[in-house]
């Protein structure tokens, strides 16, 4: 199969060696805008700097397209219009529409689009799947993705460009982790995302929960800003405490070394599709899907992992209250966060009711007392209260039974505390520390 790679940056010198390794493909051509990267090629390899060029040259069968994300839609389209199979670096797109309507092209055109995804081609990932036990007997799945992103893409510098990659580790190093838990597990749908680290609209860490068709909880992990080294693994929690994991590092000691092996499944199972046809549909657009998902709920949350989002603020306590209650009948706010302006004095209440929704009834509380605010800010639900002990609690929200004069500010804690509890004194200072962090 005669061969076209679209694309020779970081990660095509992997594509070039799967290609060269495996006796069933040729590298017939290659093609990028820099002419400096088309040096070195021998005479049978055709170098070109316009992909429509290659694609009407009639020397390739295949096309390997290796480009900066936002370029995957329009030329892996040229491909297949061309009626050129397409082998497309992971994500297939950056927009969900994209993907979906690059598979329809495809199957009008009679060409093979194949997603290349090459963690699921990891020898401990495939071991996994082979040994995981009776899905009755998993209790949960964690997946980490972690490394430092200038370490792994050289010279390629839309990695951290939003407009090139169309986001951070989610849509760069989330693919493969959504793909090789759906190698081990089965087809996942995503329940939330949490974006953090975020510079200039790329976010350098991420959280994804999402389960399996049978209820299975999964949890990713994702870091683009690792201090050293890079982790990736999957591993399956059973309900007897045991664990099974795939380290899919594991006796790969050189940087990337793991990489060889699973570019050569690509290109193996690649042309086995082009050769003999899928067996099933391609992932690509399902993953997209997934990615698409996780920004669309990431990006409207107001939480930041990994970003504070606030100075801590202290509060100077005017007067201590001794009494608890069984039976106060304080009913939650429906709001999230509280302006407090400098000087403002606000009531401190502990709870062990644990309000969640707005209207909530809080009636087992123990008193702190009042306390003034030393400088603006914004109180919200989450934030750490810390006295001269150490935490107290989080704040649960607000009462406003006393409004406009003073809030109730709830706090959750295991016990119902009050004053004498924690040993007060008026000359103490409690702090208020959180936000989105």
């Amino acid at each position: 199969m005669r061969i076209g790679v679209i694309g020779l940056g970081v990660i095509a010198p992997f594509f070039l060696r799967a290609v060269e390794d495996d006796p069933g493909l040729r590298l017939t051509a290659v093609c990028d805008l820099d002419e400096s990267k088309l040096t070195g090629f021998g005479p049978g390899t055709a170098v070109f700097t316009d992909h429509r060029e290659l694609l009407a040259s009639g020397l390739v069968d295949g096309v390997v397209v290796t480009l900066p994300n936002h370029a995957h839609a329009p030329v892996v389209g040229d491909a297949l219009r061309a009626g050129v199979h397409v082998c497309c670096e992971k994500p297939l797109t950056v927009a969900a529409r994209d993907a979906h309507e690059l598979t329809a092209l495809a199957d009008a055109s009679g060409t093979t689009l194949f997603t290349a995804f090459h963690r699921r081609y990891n020898v401990h990932v495939l071991d996994l799947a082979a040994r995981l036990p009776a899905r009755e007997l998993i209790s949960h799945v964690t997946s980490h993705y972690d490394e430092r992103i200038e370490e792994h893409t050289g010279s390629d510098r839309w990695y951290q460009d939003i407009e090139r990659c169309g986001g951070g580790c989610v849509i760069d190093n989330g693919p493969n982790a959504l793909d090789a838990l759906e190698t081990v597990l089965g087809p996942l749908a995503l329940r939330d995302a949490t974006l953090g680290d975020v510079r200039a609209g790329v976010e350098f860490c991420a959280e994804l929960r999402l389960a399996t068709a049978d209820g299975i909880p999964v949890r990713v992990d994702l870091d683009w800003a690792l201090e050293t080294g890079e982790r990736k693994d999957i591993t399956v929690h059973l309900k007897d405490g045991r664990e099974l994991r795939a380290d899919m590092l594991d006796g790969f000691t050189e940087f990337k070394s793991s990489l060889d092996h699973e570019y050569a499944g690509i290109m193996a199972d690649f042309h086995r599709g082009v050769r003999e046809g899928r067996t099933g549909p391609d992932r690509g657009p399902h993953i997209v899907d997934l990615v698409e998902e996780a920004y669309g709920i990431g990006r409207t949350k107001e939480e930041r992992l990994r970003m504070p989002a606030k100075d801590p603020v202290a509060a100077h306590l005017v007067k201590l209250l001794f009494h608890r209650r069984a039976d106060r009948g304080m009913r939650l706010s429906p709001w999230r966060s509280r302006c407090v302006r400098a000087g403002d004095v606000h009531e401190l209440v502990t709870t062990t009711d644990r309000p969640t929704g707005t209207g909530d009834r809080v009636d087992h509380v123990g008193f702190l007392g009042f306390a003034e605010f030393a400088a603006a800010t914004v109180i919200e639900r989450g934030d750490v209260v810390t006295g001269p002990g150490g935490p107290i609690g989080r704040v649960a929200g607000f009462d406003e039974c006393h409004a406009p004069n003073h809030y109730n500010i709830l706090i959750d804690t295991d016990q119902v505390f009050t004053a004498e509890d924690l040993d007060l004194r008026t000359t103490d200072t409690l702090t208020f520390s959180g936000g989105t962090s």
